[in-house]
């Protein structure tokens, strides 16, 4: 692929790179990016990983020190990852264009070029397995770190492999990573293993709120940051609540409605089989993929909640 050897070309010839995963970082983006940064520091590169948000907590332990808030030099190269559209970096756009060279890597269907040369596959199962070929292009040593991270990329955006897009390739490539050292049981047990009580309160009230529709193929559910506050949990604790909506006999679809400082939600569709809420999301102002999704609608609870049923019910009758 042509904008993989462009990229690969830039990444070695820079001598400093910079970062970028997009705001709301999940498992892809964050692990992909310490797969990269790791990678670039063995070539003997600076780099570091630009963050604006904090870290999910059950992902904080993928950094060791690699992520930064503030850049103390331009960059010779800003490298956007696992990131669609230059609105994902929005508080970091000013630093990402004053690098001399900038470059994306991206699996998202819908995707804007937004920077030089754009590395995007949107038959990939995840921006792992792009960085996956992008460091075997660069003949980088894969270490037991290394592989990790990949490992964390591809795994959640996978869905721990039970949505449809981890295919045979994506096993290949997990395959791989065994031979570099993985380990998978710790990350594991992380991610999946690790969860505080105050998420499982927050669970349990958002469950409380869920509503079945369009025939039982459909679910919603919301968690406000009051019911945030009063489980002692924090936002980015309602990660798996969609997750479970999706896991319910019958629903094709799975909406999950998050409130936002701002007083808006943060919305997360999911699909089982046949639906496509990758272009629901697009027709509300987001994007994403076919059986992972999201937007934002700017409406108080109870008309944000009739619009994406209606939304989803469209969907599933189309």
């Amino acid at each position: 692929m042509e904008s993989m050897l462009a990229i690969a070309q830039k990444l070695k010839t820079a001598d400093s790179v910079l970062l970028f995963p997009h705001i709301n970082m999940d498992g892809d983006a964050l692990g992909s990016s310490v797969a990269l940064c790791l990678a670039l520091r063995q070539l003997g590169k600076t780099c570091s990983i630009l963050i604006e948000d904090d870290i999910p907590e059950y992902l904080a332990f993928l950094d060791k020190g690699y992520c930064i808030r503030d850049a103390v030099r331009i960059p010779d190269v800003s490298l956007a990852v696992d990131c669609g559209d230059v609105s994902r970096i929005e508080n970091r756009r000013e630093i990402f264009y004053a690098a001399a060279d900038t470059a994306c890597i991206d699996h998202h269907l819908l995707h804007a070029d937004f920077a030089r040369d754009c590395l995007v596959d949107s038959g990939a199962a995840a921006t792992g397995t792009l960085v996956f070929r992008l460091l075997e292009e660069m003949n980088i040593h894969f270490t037991p770190e290394i592989a990790d991270a990949l490992y964390v990329a591809i795994m959640t955006d996978t869905g721990s492999f039970r949505y449809s897009n981890a295919d045979r390739q994506t096993h290949l490539i997990i395959a791989r990573l065994y031979e570099y050292g993985l380990d998978h049981v710790p990350l594991c047990n992380a991610i999946y293993d690790n969860i505080p009580l105050s998420q499982v309160k927050l669970e349990a009230s958002a469950l409380q709120n869920m509503e079945i529709f369009a025939g039982g193929r459909a679910c919603i559910a919301h968690a406000t940051l009051d019911m945030v506050e009063a489980a002692g949990a924090t936002p980015d604790q309602t990660e798996n609540i969609i997750d479970r909506l999706r896991s319910i006999r019958d629903v094709e679809i799975a909406v999950f409605l998050k409130e936002k400082a701002d007083g808006n939600y943060k919305v997360s569709f999911r699909a089982k089989s046949y639906a496509d809420v990758g272009t629901l999301a697009y027709r509300l102002g987001g994007g994403g993929h076919r059986k992972a999704a999201g937007c934002t609608v700017a409406a108080p609870l109870g008309n944000a909640r009739d619009l994406l049923r209606d939304a989803v019910e469209q969907e599933l009758d189309g």
